[in-house]
């Protein structure tokens, strides 16, 4: 800007020097600044000419203001197909990691139609380049799915068979992102599904043969405690073989369950039950199993009805109830509270005692984990009795979220839905 402030000065000063020697200073003034005007146009129109052609190659030769706005413009040119450059192999470099996944993604707009594919996706759903607009639920026409992907939020997955591929088990994941566009990633869990299903009726089958053998041993343990070695040796011997006998039945009838839970799912036909005389036969159990050292409170309106199949909530309540009798100390209150809204059931079952750490909560009700040991070394328990829970309140169509602190007691919220009365024919 300096140097062009310049130039117009000198152009101005030299015209009218020059024409006031020859005795027309201000027309010689005027055609000096007319001749500065049409150069700039010449230098406009030349810069304007390579912006247009998309600023390839070298700019036009000028200096002052127009100069330094094409050498600005240069620059930016070259930062700007830099940033391309790098944008490129950054797209480049994601598309080669999405095709070398497993799993298939899809991306779909804010209606639900396909907008993009990886080759993982096109061969688990058999899509085709012809597929792109299409809406994803005229290709993926389960009632499951339908829901699943128009619902305005999206928390859990589901599993469907592949409509394309004969025994092949699919699991589809959604999540929201950008503009109201949605990822779908599909995952073949047929392998992990298969072995599932090993694994289920592995356990299944042997804690059933495992009966037969226990049986056996605890009818040899007492045989021998009858017999006639009265030693205190022998009686402890027979006694600790009996006690770990007990635990081994305890444990394979505990996994005999909890496969059946398993292998049952969710029930389709539930019978109502009454809530209050459910939990009250259960406060008169866990009153036996304390023997009056625990504080033991029951709030139920005696109205609520809840659905269970077979003895599926008396399984999951009272494992609860009787797991905060068996881990508290002397004293200790224990509350058992149910109410009811438009939707849903709730019991929940709180006590004040030692409390679990909040790092341990999540593990709860995996098969066998048990928290701290100084609640669990004396009980004997077999460490699946909140996975029980756990699918017993599923099989009913509930859900368990656990809350506790060190020393400040455990909180137990079973949730259920409103059994439905049938309209009479």
């Amino acid at each position: 800007m300096h140097t062009e402030i310049w130039r117009i000065v000198l152009v101005g000063l030299f015209s009218f020097v020059f024409g006031w020697s020859l005795g027309y200073p201000f027309e010689i003034l005027f055609a000096g600044v007319g001749f500065y005007f049409l150069w700039t146009f010449h230098i406009i129109s030349l810069l304007f000419g390579w912006i247009d052609k998309g600023m390839r190659g070298i700019p036009p030769d000028a200096d002052g203001v127009w100069g330094e706005i094409s050498d600005t413009l240069n620059r930016q040119r070259r930062r700007h197909r830099r940033a391309q450059e790098k944008m490129r192999r950054t797209i480049n470099r994601v598309s080669r990691l999405t095709e070398a996944l497993e799993e298939g993604i899809l991306v779909l707009r804010s209606d639900r139609t396909l907008d993009w594919w990886n080759s993982a996706a096109a061969n688990l759903l058999g899509l085709r380049s012809s597929d792109r607009g299409s809406a994803i639920i005229n290709l993926i026409r389960d009632p499951e799915f339908v829901a699943y992907i128009n619902q305005p939020e999206f928390k859990d997955s589901i599993e469907l068979a592949s409509s394309t591929h004969v025994g092949r088990l699919l699991k589809f994941s959604a999540s929201v992102f950008g503009d109201d566009e949605i990822v779908l990633v599909i995952t073949d869990i047929t392998r992990l599904s298969s072995l599932e299903e090993m694994r289920k009726e592995f356990v299944g089958n042997v804690s059933h043969e495992l009966r037969t053998p226990l049986t056996v041993i605890r009818g040899y343990i007492e045989t021998l405690q009858d017999s006639g070695d009265n030693s205190a040796v022998a009686k402890q011997a027979y006694g600790q073989m009996a006690d770990q006998v007990d635990r081994m039945q305890a444990l394979a009838d505990d996994l005999i369950l909890l496969s059946r839970l398993e292998a049952e799912g969710p029930a389709t036909d539930l019978t109502p039950i009454n809530l209050y005389e459910l939990l009250s036969s259960i406060l008169t159990e866990a009153e036996l199993l304390s023997g009056g050292v625990h504080k033991l409170h029951l709030a139920c309106p005696d109205h609520i009805s809840v659905g269970s199949q077979g003895n599926s909530l008396h399984s999951a309540f009272s494992n609860i109830v009787f797991n905060a009798v068996r881990h508290n100390p002397n004293g200790a209150n224990i509350e058992i509270l149910a109410q009811q809204d438009a939707e849903h059931i709730v019991v929940s079952i709180k006590d004040d005692g030692v409390g679990i750490d909040p790092t341990e909560v999540p593990r709860l009700t995996e098969r066998f984990y048990r928290g701290d040991n100084s609640r669990n070394s004396s009980t004997g328990g077999t460490g699946l009795g909140l996975a029980i829970v756990k699918h017993s309140l599923n099989q009913c169509g509930g859900d368990l979220t656990i809350s506790s602190r060190m020393g400040h007691g455990a909180t137990f919220i079973c949730c259920l839905p409103v059994v439905r009365q049938q309209p009479t024919k």
